[in-house]
Parts: C-alpha cells; structure tokens; sequence
C-alpha cells in the first residue's frame, strides 16, 4: 500500500509515551496505552496488504511469512544476542537462568504465554525482566499465523458481510476482556483472544467499506481532533490503577482508528503534524526502540542495583534512540528489501535454535556461578527461608482453610485461643507470635491465605486467581472462628497499604470498581463489620499495623550486590513514609479495635534497617523475615497477656 507519513507519526505518538512511561516519568501515567494503538496500526497496515494483494491476485501465504520473518525477526535477534551479552556481567546465576527461559519464549513467538504462566503472587518485579515488553510481539505473530487466510477467505468468498463479521469478531473479543478482568486480569493483559479488538480495529477500517467512505474535510478534521484528543487523554488520564485492558482500552484504539480512517482521502491538520519528518523518522524508528528501551532500562537499573536517578533514566533513554537508530539502518531496513524465498527461513530456524540452545546451556550450567557469587551465607540462608515461607501449606493459595487442629503456634496440650487471620502479611508474622506464645504458655491458631484481606464480605481488584475464592475462603474462616467458644482474642494482619486504595488494590462490596476514597470507606466498614461479628461471641479484636515495605526486593538486591561486588544500598530506607501509613491505618479503625503497631519496633525516626551485618530483617520487598519478627516477639507476648487479662476480667467463654 501507498507509505502515509501521518501513520509513522502515529507509531511515534504511540511508540514515545511507551517508552517514557516505563522510564518511570509519571507524567505520562497511561502511556502504556501506546502499545494499543500499536496493535491497531499493525491490523490496519497488515489487513491493507493482504486485501489489496488478493484483489491484483498477488497474495500468496507463504511471501506473507517470509515478510512477516524479515520484519520482525533480523531486529528481535540482533537485540537478543545483545541481551544475552549484557545478561553475562550483569545478572547473578538465578537470574541468568530465567533471563534464558524468557529468551526462550522470546525466540518461539510465545512470551505472552511465558509471563503469564510466571509472573505470580512471588514473582520479581517486572522491572526486573529484561524480555518482559515481547509479550506483544508474541500476541501480534500469534494473530498473523490466523489473519491472513480468514482475510483472502472473506474477501473472495464473503466480501459483502466482511465488516460485519470482523466487527462481531471484535465485540466477542472485548466483552470476553471485559467479563475476565476482574477474575483472571493478567489473561486478558497478555493474551491473543482477548487483545485481538484491538487488532480487529486496525482490520475493520482497512476494510473496502471503510475506504470507500469519503467525509468532507470539516468531518474529517472532526474525526482526526477526536482521535487525537482520545489518545492524548489516555496517555495523561489512565494510570497504573486503572482496570485495563477492556472498556478503557476503546479510547486509544478508537482515536487511532480515527486518525487513520481520516487521512484516507483528506489531509488533515493532524495528518500534517504527524507527517513532519522529526516525528516520521521515530514512527520508522518506532520497533527498533520499543525493542532496546526495555532491556536498556533493565540492565541499567540492575547493574546500578537501584531505581535509576533521572540523569541516568535520561542517559539510558539516549542510548536506546542510537541504537533503535542503528538498528533501523543496519538491520531492519537491509532484510527488509532482501528478495523472498525459502531460504529465508532457513537462517531464522537458525536464529531461533541458537537462541534456544544457548538458553538451554545457561540453564543446565545453573546460570554459569564461575563468573560470580549467588550470595554469600546468609543470602543463602534467607533463600531457604523465603522458600519455606512460600510454600508453607499454613499460607493458603487455595481451598480450604486450615481444621482447628492445623497451623498451630505456641506449645503445650491447651486449645488455641487465639486467631492470626489475614494475608501474607499476616502469615509473616507466625514465627513473632509463635515466640510470645510460647513465652506465655498459650496456642495460636493460624489462618492465612495469599492476597486475601481478612474481610468475608469483601472482593479484591484486581481480582487474580489467586484472589478468586477470598470471600468463601473469609467467610469459612469467620464462621470456623464463631463456633470456637475457647477463641477470646482475633489479630488481624494484612498488607493494609495496598487494600485501602493505595497501592494498587482495591476493596469493593459488589464486585464493581470502586474510587481510591470508596475503597477506603470499605475498609473501615469491614474492620467495623468484622469486629462487630467477633463481638457478638465476646471476642475481641486487634489490627496490626503495616510492615515498613523496602523500595525493592532486599534478597535480589543482596545478591546483585555481591555478584557485582559493590556496596548494598538496600541496608536502609527512609523511614517517613512507614510512620505516615502507620499513622493513616490508626486513624481509620474504630476505637472498639486494638491497634497494634510494629513500625516502632522495626524503624527509627528518620530510617528503617533492612539489614545489621549478617543479620537480614526481609524475605523480600514486603515480608519480614524471622531475625525482624524476633524483634516483633515482646510486642505480641505483651498483647496476649494483656487479652489474658481482659478476658479473665470481662469472663469470657473458655477460660
């Protein structure tokens, strides 16, 4: 088809808010929206081709291919084998070896697949994946081994009804991302059948009846403003919170669409601000830079071992234009005007088996720990001990809750009297509570379960399914808890700054999403409704206050720093914020529940520890370890005395 500088100027708009939103600048807090208008620029450009080739008789499936290969291929190697370079100085043994089962689903057009299968409750932050971003390249190669022949099909046989049957393909596919995003979010984030809209989108305006439309240039410029206002508020509107795919996502495809379907015979004042060549070259540039950004910032951040200053971020971000800039004129524009052929698959077959093999090798050889050390002793001892806490069947990923005679704390022959009940974050303090009930001679029953608030009444969003059976799981649990008559006291614990609407999640008493202010009135109702429930059975209530939570993951940063040899800068942090989400927490329970705070314990005035010598006070970047919960130990023993106390005063049943 005809080359329209207007749309490389749209894979710039696209391509750049991507590229700054992942450098961490906060201003552009939807950026990542520019990955959807990448997709619909693909299925307009892709459905153009393969419509107008059918109709000269032209097209053939297998020149398609062999395209599709020297497109994408020669560009996705070249920074491949650079990420497998920079991956040798840089990244420890551990993670050497899943950089290589990411290069893996890299090479197989299956990354999408990869990351959502690995990237768990447990898993690394994202900024710790240097392959995290060909998660679309994979969705968009998935879509082109079934697009081309539905189009020659439809266009040779069913041509009339084409876009009516591309846009019922369409809504299938959205109302299916929306129905899943609250109950499996990261499906409908990564994979083909719930991302192929907007794909469909790009298709169904390349369609002939959609070319065929010729709007007077008032309505075009109408619908070109629009399309650009859409995208421009996505990219300053939406933020990390925002529950997305779906619904939200129709606002940067539709204003792609329309920016598109307008230059088709008008030239738009929009069409002329995308065309000029500054923005035309970063739009030819455009995959070469989404493709080095990433791992660019990755290895920066990984090699500095902390977040990157602004300088740096600037700096990496130069890198990354020169070589998407390189790239463009050294690889991708050579292959792409290399004759078709056969032999073409040849070299790629090559390519892939040699990203494969070399992978294989990096995991057989443990991530090769010649070049350098995965930790020292006590790294290693905390290895151990975050994986016992992972799998502990005490904390819950699903069904059932523990039987009362399951999870216990504390020693000797007596009934439990006491209830830990929440999330993780409760289930971290287990080793704290059972060293005071041991101190005060009494038993502690534990339940616990992954991601889930201890709220029965409650749905937590975004949902995963992880999070699926939270509210059955809760309701169980209170109502196991209200049929024991020795339980006097229940301490709540959970990871209190993310469910009251800051962090990311959200409680919601119907499933719909609510606004950060209606999550936290929902979470005091359910501290109120929950205490109120365990009152009626003269049980009293604790909430414990929120863990101080690192700006990353303390095991990783340790083992960076002594594969690097460099100094640890994860041994403190600024202990402002921790006081402040300790003080918001006891601002909004009821007076009828004991709160009980921990950031006194753990945190001076101005810093937080992390680490003292060998000793090291996290699992990770938000669970304690056992040598901080030691220090936990007199707070919990001095709250059980004080129940013991209450409780033989008030004569509550079982004592």
């Amino acid at each position: 088809m005809k080359y329209r500088a207007d749309i490389s100027g749209l894979r710039a708009v696209a391509v750049v808010p991507v590229v700054l939103y992942h450098a961490g600048f906060s201003a552009v807090s939807g950026g990542f929206v520019g990955v959807d208008i990448f997709f619909v620029v693909s299925g307009f450009l892709i459905t153009s081709d393969i419509i107008e080739r059918t109709d000269r008789g032209e097209f053939s499936l297998l020149d398609f291919y062999h395209r599709r290969v020297r497109r994408i291929f020669p560009a996705l190697f070249a920074m491949l084998a650079s990420c497998f370079a920079m991956g040798w100085f840089v990244l420890p043994p551990g993670e050497f070896i899943g950089f290589g089962n990411s290069a893996i689903a890299a090479a197989i057009s299956a990354s999408n697949f990869f990351f959502y299968v690995n990237t768990n409750y447990f898993t690394e932050a994202a900024t710790s994946l240097p392959l995290l971003h060909t998660w679309s390249l994979a969705v968009e190669e998935q879509f082109y081994l079934l697009w081309p022949l539905a189009v020659v099909l439809m266009m040779r046989w069913l041509r009339p009804w084409a876009s009516m049957i591309v846009a019922a393909l369409g809504i299938i596919s959205i109302t299916a991302a929306q129905h899943w995003l609250q109950s499996d979010p990261a499906f409908v984030f990564y994979m083909l059948p719930t991302r192929a809209w907007e794909l469909l989108a790009g298709g169904l305006i390349a369609l002939p009846v959609a070319k065929a439309m010729k709007p007077n240039q008032t309505i075009a410029e109408l619908l070109a403003a629009s399309g650009l206002t859409l995208i421009t508020a996505s990219i300053f509107l939406l933020n990390q919170d925002t529950p997305f795919p779906g619904l939200y996502a129709l606002a940067p495809c539709i204003g792609a669409a329309l920016i598109i379907a307008a230059g088709f015979h008008r030239d738009t004042m929009v069409s002329r601000g995308l065309s000029i060549k500054p923005a035309a070259f970063v739009g030819l540039t455009s995959y070469s830079l989404y493709l080095w950004h990433w791992p660019l910032l990755v290895f920066a951040g990984i090699y500095r071992n902390r977040e990157l200053f602004v300088s740096e971020r600037v700096a990496v971000l130069t890198a990354a234009v020169l070589a998407s800039a390189l790239s463009w004129r050294f690889v991708e524009r050579p292959f792409r005007r290399r004759a078709t052929g056969w032999k073409w698959m040849v070299p790629t077959a090559g390519a892939t088996a040699a990203v494969c093999c070399l992978s294989l090798v990096i995991i057989n050889s443990s991530g090769f720990p010649s070049r350098g050390p995965d930790g020292g002793p006590s790294v290693q001892a905390l290895r151990a001990e975050r994986a016992k806490f992972e799998s502990s069947s005490c904390l819950r990923r699903g069904g059932l809750i523990p039987k009362t005679g399951e999870c216990l704390l504390g020693s000797g022959n007596v009934a439990p009297r006491i209830v830990l009940w929440g999330d993780s974050q409760a289930a971290h303090l287990a080793s704290a509570l059972d060293e005071a009930a041991r101190t005060t001679g009494v038993r502690v029953r534990q339940i616990t379960k992954a991601g889930c608030a201890p709220f029965p009444d409650m749905t937590m969003l975004p949902a995963s399914p992880l999070r699926a059976d939270c509210p059955a799981f809760n309701a169980s649990a209170l109502q196991s808890v209200l049929a024991d008559g020795n339980v006097t006291l229940v301490i709540l614990a959970g990871r209190w700054n993310t469910y009251s609407g800051r962090g990311g999640s959200f409680l919601s008493k119907d499933g719909s999403w609510p606004s950060q202010e209606a999550s936290k009135a929902n979470f005091t109702s359910a501290i109120k409704e929950t205490a109120a429930a365990l009152a009626t059975r003269g049980i009293k209530t604790a909430v414990v206050g929120p863990a101080p939570e690192p700006p990353t993951d303390v095991l990783t940063c340790l083992i960076r720093a002594d594969f690097m040899n460099g100094d640890a800068p994860c041994s403190t942090m600024r202990a402002e914020r921790s006081w402040q989400n300790n003080q918001i927490l006891a601002d909004l329970l009821p007076r009828s529940v004991q709160f009980v705070p921990i950031v006194p314990a753990l945190c001076g005035q101005d810093k937080c520890p992390l680490k003292s010598g060998e000793d090291i006070y996290y699992l990770d970047a938000i669970h304690l370890s056992r040598e901080s919960q030691h220090m936990l130990a007199p707070i919990f023993a001095k709250l059980i005395s004080s129940s013991a106390m209450n409780s033989a005063k008030a004569g509550f049943p079982g004592q």
